[in-house]
């Protein structure tokens, strides 16, 4: 072969090789742009409580106005707690302590402060449960930079309990998840056993964290390859933890015979209803059920219908007393 030619094979393959090379380094570079978008909280102080997660939101800004609305009629209740995480964190949470010796902690999803769940609070106080709203890391006045997608959510939530129950006096305690909560509540349920925890709550629940991150991927209209999976490359580099291991349908097969009430709207593009199917069958609880609402979005369920929703919260809760 001249000499020349073998020259030229390798200006060729040299060039090949360095755009190779600049095309994973570019892409990693989205995939972090990315992933500090969604997964880590902003140094302009997003995922504070300030205001609705998604400002223009109708459907959350309905949700947000009127949970705010409801607490301001309870504040003279309100006692300011926090605790320290297993890490270090302060975390912070509001206690609305009406006397009763049973507390409901609410977990909202990923973006979500304590605020939010002031909306889903309301139905508690009338089944003779104080509420308990947290910041989770990284959210709200709680310390953290980082989202774990449930995995270190729910050393936090262990300790909450311990806390609610060793400090506080309260002999019953309930978690209430909405979305990424949910992942947070069937770790919980799986892995604390303490028999004060009498029953979940689970609303919008999904198989696993990756699976509801790539439905709303592809539906911003984003190839998967090769971003989606440099992403958990990142996340795995700065929080130390497997995205693998927020597998919501891992949990539930160890529930053993915690109470379980399921809550799904059949409109959810999130968590498919034929998906959400496969969680509640691995459920292994023999006091499981499920309520579907027609029409509901996903973490919208109780937006489609208030009344029936905390009336399914307070049937649930009268049989399990």
């Amino acid at each position: 072969m001249p000499p020349f030619v073998i020259i030229i094979l390798i200006v060729v393959g040299a060039l090949l090789v360095l755009g190779l090379l600049f095309s994973v380094f570019f892409t990693f570079l989205v995939a972090y742009k990315v992933y500090s978008k969604t997964l880590m909280r902003g140094k302009s102080g997003s995922w504070g409580r300030e205001h609705c997660s998604e400002p223009g939101n109708p459907a959350l800004e309905t949700m947000w106005k009127r949970g705010v609305e409801w607490s301001k009629g309870d504040e003279s209740y309100i006692k300011e707690l926090s605790i320290t995480s297993n890490d270090g964190l302060k975390l912070v949470g509001q206690w609305f302590d009406y006397g009763f010796d049973k507390t409901v902690i609410i977990l909202p999803g990923r973006r979500e402060t304590l605020v939010y769940s002031y909306y889903y609070a309301q139905p508690y106080k009338k089944c003779g449960v104080n509420v308990l709203v947290v910041d989770q890391r990284a959210h709200g006045l709680s310390e953290g930079t980082y989202s774990t997608c449930g995995i270190k959510e729910a050393e936090d939530v262990k300790l909450w309990l311990e806390y609610m129950h060793d400090t506080l006096n309260q002999k019953e305690l309930i978690v209430h998840g909405i979305c990424v909560g949910t992942c947070v509540t069937s770790i919980v349920a799986a892995t604390f056993k303490k028999d004060y925890l009498r029953a979940v709550i689970m609303d919008s629940a999904f198989i696993t964290y990756k699976e509801i991150y790539k439905n709303h991927y592809i539906e911003s209209g984003h190839a998967l390859f090769p971003v989606y999976y440099q992403i958990w490359m990142w996340f795995k580099h700065f929080t130390k933890c497997d995205i693998n291991d927020a597998k919501t349908i891992k949990y539930v097969a160890e529930f053993d015979n915690i109470p379980t009430l399921f809550i799904w709207g059949t409109k959810d593009i999130y968590c498919l209803p034929e998906k959400s199917e496969e969680v509640f069958a691995a459920c292994s609880s023999n006091q499981k059920e499920i309520v579907w609402f027609e029409g509901a979005l996903h973490s919208r369920v109780r937006l489609s219908n208030e009344e029936r929703y905390d009336a399914v919260i307070s049937d649930f809760l009268a049989r399990k007393a």
